[in-house]
């Protein structure tokens, strides 16, 4: 019933990505997925699945330095390569759907990827959905986790940090053993890692968060222990986006997407998007 493609693109500094493409026969729109930090784009099989009963292509990819895509695992020498990157799949979905709409999801430091294109590129997309994403400084950076980041990175860069999440992501406990059992996902990183993405990335972020104006739908958890709720609030408020809608759901933990009441977000997204198409 659905088509489903590998595919390859090589960036500029020949770092080689790895994707999939999943085709709906009668598609109206496609969305391409973003995943979040030490993860992989196999995580949203069953979001994928949900868009494609809605009639919706989907590209997923695995960011530079994850799942299967080349680079070092747990390193990047710039943020803006991760939006560089997101740029070639964006094309990719563009020129292979001349006539639909492009749509956005990108969850924790997806989101963060997702945007600052939104900054950069917006105007290549009808929308963009942002779930649990990092927008703002995470206040370990402000302790001596910051200050170690920061000095490592300038020493050493490729200093790992360990920087485990695993029982903070969701309520649903066999989510939880997946996750700690998958042999993409990892636990750590380098410290030119945390610093381009919680540093220098977040700042450049912070910096320009006024001038987005895509539109958007902001989703957080209520009880997110990794990205806190006040920071899509935030957001929210700052955004200059005239169509913009923020759902916080409540008792959620930071993958909305893998919690018992995934359903209720997923028909939230697919409602978002329709009236949009």
């Amino acid at each position: 019933m659905y088509k489903r493609d590998l595919f390859t693109l090589t960036t500029s500094d020949q770092v080689k990505l790895w994707g999939v493409k999943s085709s709906a026969s009668d598609a109206k729109a496609v969305v391409v997925i973003i995943h979040g930090f030490a993860e992989h784009l196999g995580r949203y099989e069953i979001l994928t699945e949900k868009l494609l009963k809605s009639n919706f292509n989907v590209y997923r990819y695995d960011n530079r330095g994850h799942g299967k895509s080349g680079g070092k695992i747990g390193h990047l020498n710039d943020f803006n390569d991760f939006v560089t990157d997101t740029d070639l799949v964006v094309e990719k979905a563009t020129q292979e759907n001349p006539d639909l709409p492009i749509f956005m999801l990108g969850h924790s430091m997806g989101g963060f990827i997702a945007f600052l294109y939104g900054l950069k590129h917006g105007y290549k997309l009808r929308g963009q959905v942002l779930s649990g994403a990092a927008t703002d400084y995470n206040p370990e950076i402000k302790g001596m986790k910051g200050t170690l980041i920061k000095v490592a990175n300038k020493i050493y860069p490729d200093f790992m940090i360990k920087n485990d999440l695993s029982e903070m992501i969701s309520r649903d406990r066999e989510i939880v053993r997946s996750y700690q059992s998958d042999p993409l996902v990892f636990d750590k990183a380098t410290a030119g890692f945390y610093y381009q993405f919680l540093i220098a990335g977040t700042k450049y972020l912070v910096d320009r968060r006024k001038d987005y104006t895509c539109p958007c739908l902001i989703l957080h958890g209520e009880n997110d222990k990794i990205i806190e709720k006040k920071v899509s609030e935030k957001l929210f408020e700052i955004i200059a986006s005239d169509d913009k809608t923020l759902k916080i759901y409540e008792g959620l933990y930071h993958e909305i997407l893998n919690e018992p009441e995934k359903e209720l977000v997923f028909g939230d997204i697919l409602e978002w998007i329709e009236v949009r198409c």
